[in-house]
């Protein structure tokens, strides 16, 4: 009977947004038979001033305000799931933040805050850790996930019938002291009357916040917190809907380097540094932000407008997709998304800048906001799809980016693959994850199919190691510890807890290797990880998405000695690439001296957990 409810609710709501589909500018391009409905490009509809400057809707190669224009078709490619009329409808995004502006003419027809505390953002200008700045975050992420559409302002949502709630958890007025209280209250976890299933409860938890910990024992010390969000977050996305689910979006972080100055500004030139010689990613996704390793989180990398990693993006095995933000605006376009007046001074707003849109918006934080609309489009084509269904669907259907990229190298060591396609078939990037979400396939696939995923499961073992599991200094052979798995299911993920001993964590590179032969980098070496010990440190992997369990997974651990120097590498915004042979290996920062280890390091101990069906 639920099922026959759905069918009829998605029903009557795809018939509502067909009286905005029917607006919509049917050219398209020339006919051809051999093509799927999704490889065509439609116009996006009129009704919004901004929306031709909207490239991560659709990118004709506008410059949207920036020196330099995007490359065509680097988007989210749903002009048809739009000229479909499937809008988002019956589909509540949460957005945990620093509040969203419910009366902001683009936002307030979408509002559905229930019970949830959301105080309108702190609109005038405040100090901050020696900052001057605004809670306007919050409502430019909210824009870009499901602003309103064909009211003649602003731009849109990539989910424009979706519903928004916000909680205020960053703000200066904020409602909820710690990310847990914040994910309960977005999903009436505590309420009195079926919690988790009310039009006013999340089916997406879009995050984009996040963490970045220098200092490893930080997992191990703060345990049972991250244990606790883990399995918040957990009953919220499985629990919820009717048993369908919710979909939990995390940002994977701005950590790709250290810092930067300036190199020719004219041209847009910028100069990296990076805590090693090779100019690889100051940060892990996992690692930095354990929450990255959670499971139960969708973890989303920024991709610029010309179809490369943003400058500033975060990557590792933990990323499951990418979405479109873009660069900083100027020599290359940011995203275009509602925003707050800025710099009020007083309450009279006689000071205010205006307008109420921002050009500049980027950051996973943009990237984050732009894959929940696509997760809400895809849910309400179909709205008997589990959580679990639309991530397949998504990954499934996702178009592989920056094709020809090249791996990155520690001499002859391979630190960090280019794509790779998994013992499953699927391509994966340590960047991209499975890639750029593509909706109006993933949509397509969704309207053709009912339930796909069989039941979840999560088995954990704890893997035996010998006491002499040293890891030597400068071996690329690498330290090998071995578990075998005899009991088989089909991989969605695979999470490691690692114990070990080292007195410069940041040499290490540490891989996961499948019985199908698939090697996954789940730690890049370079990071400028602290401290001397993991204790149970967390690193998730996607990589072996549909693979089969069953076999050896080896864990490997190499002390690559990469972090006897800096670097540099030159950036230039206007082509969204790093100059070649740019890479300037510098001495250590007089800060950051950490000296070679004397002695190797130890293996103590890890487990692993399977999940998947």
């Amino acid at each position: 009977m639920n099922n026959k409810l759905n069918i009829v609710t998605a029903g009557l709501l795809l018939a509502l947004g067909q009286a905005n589909a029917q607006t919509f500018d049917n050219s398209a391009q020339e006919y051809d038979p051999f093509k799927h409905v999704w490889e065509y490009t439609y116009k996006l509809a009129d009704g919004d001033p901004l929306v031709v400057h909207q490239w991560h809707l659709q990118n004709n190669g506008q410059h949207a305000g920036a020196i330099t224009p995007g490359v065509a078709g680097i988007d989210l490619n749903l002009d048809f799931t739009h000229r479909r009329g499937i809008l988002g409808q019956g589909i509540n995004i949460a957005i945990i933040d620093d509040g969203l502006a419910t009366y902001h003419p683009d936002l307030a027809p979408n509002m559905a805050q229930g019970d949830t505390r959301n105080p309108n953002p702190y609109i005038y200008q405040y100090e901050s850790r020696g900052r001057v700045t605004i809670d306007s975050h919050g409502t430019m992420v909210a824009g870009i996930a499901a602003a309103a559409a064909f009211n003649g302002q602003g731009g849109r949502g990539v989910a424009p019938a979706a519903t928004l709630t916000g909680a205020n958890l960053i703000g200066r007025d904020r409602n909820y002291a710690d990310l847990d209280l914040a994910i309960r209250a977005v999903m009436d976890m505590d309420g009195a009357v079926q919690p988790m299933n009310k039009h006013t409860d999340a089916r997406v938890i879009n995050q984009s916040i996040g963490y970045t910990f220098s200092d490893a024992s930080i997992y191990g010390d703060y345990r049972e917190y991250f244990d606790n969000l883990d399995n918040v977050t957990r009953i919220a996305v499985t629990e919820s809907h009717g048993g369908r689910g919710a979909m939990a979006v995390k940002a994977a972080g701005n950590d790709h380097f250290m810092g930067g100055r300036w190199l020719d500004r004219d041209n847009g030139l910028l100069s990296l540094f990076y805590p090693n010689g090779y100019a690889l990613p100051a940060y892990d996704a996992s690692l930095a932000d354990p929450t990255n390793a959670n499971f139960w989180n969708l973890t989303v990398s920024a991709l610029n407008a010309k179809g490369n990693l943003a400058a500033y993006s975060s990557g590792g095995s933990a990323v499951l997709l990418t979405a479109p933000a873009g660069e900083w605006g100027r020599y290359s376009p940011a995203t275009v998304t509602t925003t707050l007046p800025k710099w009020c001074t007083d309450a009279t707003e006689t000071q205010c800048e205006n307008p109420l849109y921002t050009f500049n918006m980027n950051g996973t934080s943009a990237a984050a906001p732009a894959l929940s609309g696509a997760v809400a489009l895809v849910m309400s084509a179909n709205h008997q799809l589990s959580w679990r269904d639309v991530r397949h669907l998504l990954i499934t259907t996702a178009t592989q980016v920056d094709a020809d990229s090249k791996p990155r190298m520690i001499g002859d060591y391979e630190a960090i693959p280019a794509w790779q396609v998994n013992g499953a078939g699927l391509p994966f990037h340590y960047d991209y994850g499975f890639g750029l979400a593509n909706v109006d396939a993933a949509v397509e696939k969704a309207l053709l199919t009912g339930p796909i995923l069989g039941e979840l499961q999560v088995k954990s073992y704890d893997v035996p190691v010998a006491a002499d599991t040293f890891i030597y200094d400068g071996d690329f052979s690498g330290t090998e510890s071995v578990h075998t798995q005899s009991e088989d299911l089909t991989v969605e993920g695979v999470r490691v807890n690692l114990n070990l001993e080292h007195d410069r964590l940041g040499d290490l590179s540490i891989e996961l290797i499948s019985p199908s032969n698939t090697r996954s980098v789940i730690l890049t070496a370079g990071t400028d990880i602290e401290g001397n010990k993991f204790n149970g440190n967390a690193l998730l992997s996607n990589h072996f998405y549909g693979e089969s369990a069953k076999g050896d997974w080896k864990l490997r651990i190499i002390d690559t000695n990469a972090k006897d120097s800096w670097s540099e590498r030159v950036y230039d915004l206007g082509t969204g690439k790093f100059v070649e042979n740019s890479i300037t290996v510098t001495p250590q920062r007089s800060d950051k001296v950490q000296p070679n280890n004397t002695q190797p390091g130890l293996l103590t101990g890890w487990s692993i957990t399977f999940y998947g069906h």
